[in-house]
C-alpha cells in the first residue's frame, strides 16, 4: 500500500506542502521507486522461494512417515486464493504502469508475482500435500507451515483449525481441512507414534476428528 501510495502522489502530482512542491517533481522519486521496488521484490522472492522450496519437500511422499494430498475443499481454496492474488498482482502492475511509467520497476515486481502465482497454481497444485517425519508435521499448499515436535505439549482442534501448542506460549496451527476426510485417523495415530504422550496432551475434540 506504501508502493501504491507513492505512485498515486506521483502520477496525480499531488502536492506535498511539507516539501514545498508536488509529486510530480520529488526529486529522487526514480530512485525512491528502485529502492520500493527493491524491498517489494525482497519480500515476495522470499515467499516464493519458500514455498517452491516447501512443496518441492513434498512432492516425493516417500520421504515422509505418512503422507497424503490435502483435502479437496483446502485445495480449492487455495486455487481461489491463488488466483485472486494474481489478479490482485496484475491490477497492480498495470495501474502502476498507467499512473505513471516512472513505476516501471513496480510494475516489473508486480509483474513476476502475477506470473509466479500463476505459475504456482499450474505447476505445484499437485504436490500440495500433508506429511508426518520423525520431527515434524509439514503442511504444504499455498503457504508451507513446519510443525515440529520438539517442545511440543499439546494438540487440539478448535474453529476448522488444528492448533500445536508449545512450551514458552508458542503456538503454530493449520487449517483442519488439509487433512483430507477420512485420513485423520492415520494422521493423528502416526503423531502419536513420533511424541511422548506422556508429555502431549490429545485434546478430546482432536482425538474425535474422522
Amino acid at each position: 500500500m506504501p508502493a501504491i501510495a507513492f505512485t498515486i502522489i506521483v502520477g496525480f502530482d499531488i502536492p506535498i506542502d511539507f516539501l514545498k512542491g508536488s509529486g510530480a517533481n520529488l526529486p529522487y522519486r526514480h530512485i525512491a521507486f528502485y529502492v520500493i521496488a527493491g524491498i517489494l521484490a525482497l519480500f515476495i522472492g522470499r515467499r516464493s522461494v519458500h514455498r517452491w522450496v516447501g512443496v518441492g519437500m513434498t512432492e516425493n511422499p516417500k520421504r515422509f512417515i505418512w503422507c497424503t494430498e490435502i483435502g479437496k475443499e483446502r485445495k480449492r481454496q487455495v486455487r481461489l486464493y491463488l488466483v485472486i492474488e494474481a489478479i490482485v498482482a496484475g491490477f497492480f502492475a498495470f495501474t502502476s504502469y498507467y499512473l505513471t511509467p516512472e513505476a516501471w520497476p513496480l510494475t516489473a515486481v508486480y509483474g513476476f508475482m502475477m506470473v509466479d502465482q500463476l505459475l504456482f497454481l499450474l505447476l505445484a497444485q499437485s504436490w500440495f500435500r500433508v506429511g508426518v517425519t520423525k520431527n515434524a508435521v509439514v503442511v504444504a499448499d499455498r503457504e508451507v507451515r513446519i510443525l515440529y515436535f520438539s517442545g511440543l505439549r499439546r494438540v487440539e482442534s478448535h474453529q476448522q483449525t488444528i492448533y500445536f501448542e508449545y512450551i514458552e506460549e508458542l503456538q503454530l496451527y493449520f487449517p483442519t481441512n488439509a487433512i483430507p476426510v477420512g485420513k485423520f485417523t492415520e494422521f493423528r495415530d502416526c503423531i502419536e507414534q513420533q511424541v511422548n504422550r506422556d508429555k502431549v496432551f490429545f485434546s478430546e475434540k482432536f482425538k474425535g476428528l474422522e
